[in-house]
């Protein structure tokens, strides 16, 4: 037991940051959302809404590499897990949120899906895009 906890307290600054980018990611969708239905109509809205989802995804993966050092091994692939969990949880809270105020549905299952493939390859490539930053940041002081 107390070896459990040992090995929960040493990962808890990672979860934190796994949590924090998985929120940021999907609070700017929504802002981003919000802003977009303003100035545009919904049915494009409901096109472009992977796209930002995806983009979301890609800072989320950036800023979860970015937060945690060096204590995630596989940094590109638990960049792509962030960017997947942004894009499904985006999906979801979109899709509530407008069901919740005007009782439709902005995305479908298929561009659900698209999100979560967009968002899967925005995740890590910023994962990708932390990594080299930090190997060009240790060789150029």
């Amino acid at each position: 037991m107390k070896k459990a906890f040992v090995h929960i307290q040493c990962a808890m600054p990672a979860i934190e940051s796994f949590a924090w980018s998985l929120l940021t990611g999907t609070i700017g969708t929504l802002i981003l959302a919000g802003f977009f239905s303003g100035i545009m109509s919904l049915e494009t809205l409901s096109i472009l809404l992977p796209v930002v989802i995806g983009g979301n995804a890609a800072i989320s993966g950036y800023m979860l590499i970015e937060r945690t050092e060096d204590e995630i091994e596989r940094k590109k692939t638990m960049a792509a897990v962030v960017g997947t969990l942004v894009a499904l949880v985006s999906f979801v809270s979109v899709n509530a949120l407008c069901f919740r105020m005007g009782g439709f549905y902005l995305m479908s299952g298929v561009q659900g899906l698209v999100a979560a493939v967009i968002g899967t390859v925005g995740g890590w490539s910023g994962g990708v895009l932390a990594v080299k930053y930090k190997a060009l940041k240790v060789q150029i002081p």
